[in-house]
């Protein structure tokens, strides 16, 4: 990378995604049910090799990143993909290591996570995250995100894949613009794409935001 450059990224992904694909996500299920003692255990496991991961990341690598991030999905369009009580005993106590071990290096912790996972943020916030990346309007729109919890981290996103992938330019820099005037006054947000860019997005959906996204900066730069 450039000398004045720096990266947003970790090792891997994350404790839960992780454990489900050990076993896979049908067979987590079941597992919890007949052998929690072993259900447990792998959750144990896996979030004490993430521990020495991320130590020997912060370690070796800290100098070459301005954020830590980790993906670790837990939900889905309506819920989590486990119970509330299981994310708070096996996977937030892993999470609530990691950030320390972001904060130790001086960096912030930005966790990704998919989902309508509302009933565990506030348990996510406690472990001391700076920012939650990931929103889909199908859950809830952006503004709802930043108005409940933009007091206390960093959002990013806003911008629905579906906008990107079947609205008009004209119509993603309106959602654009609409996006950035409801965040405003919620504390810190970062515009972009509700998820990660695949393949199949438009090129001219991507660019479109941002334009909009640079348009809105410079119109409020000359208002200053």
């Amino acid at each position: 990378m450039p000398e004045d450059m720096r990266a947003v990224g970790g090792p891997g992904y994350g404790v839960f995604e992780s454990v489900e694909d050990i076993t896979g996500y049908m067979d987590l299920c079941y597992l919890s049910d007949d052998d929690p003692e072993l259900y447990a255990d792998l959750f144990s496991t896996v979030g004490n090799v993430y521990r020495e991961i991320w130590r020997r990341f912060a370690r070796e690598y800290a100098s070459a990143y301005c954020v830590f991030r980790m993906g670790d999905d837990l939900g889905f369009q309506t819920n989590t993909l486990i119970s509330y009580n299981d994310i708070r005993t096996h996977i937030l106590p892993v999470y609530r290591d990691i950030v320390e071990i972001a904060h130790h290096a001086g960096r912030p912790f930005l966790l990704h996570s998919c989902g309508k996972i509302f009933p565990v943020m506030e348990d996510i916030i406690a472990t001391g995250i700076d920012g939650k990346h990931s929103n889909e309007d199908a859950i809830a729109p952006f503004s709802t995100w930043v108005s409940l919890y933009g007091d206390r981290i960093c959002n990013l996103g806003g911008v629905d894949m579906n906008v990107l992938c079947l609205k008009t330019e004209e119509e993603i820099r309106k959602i654009v613009f609409r996006t950035i005037e409801e965040s405003i006054g919620h504390g810190g947000f970062a515009l972009g794409s509700g998820n990660s860019i695949p393949d199949y997005v438009p090129v001219k959906g991507f660019l479109a935001m941002n334009r909009a996204a640079n348009e809105f900066r410079l119109s409020q730069m000359r208002a200053v």
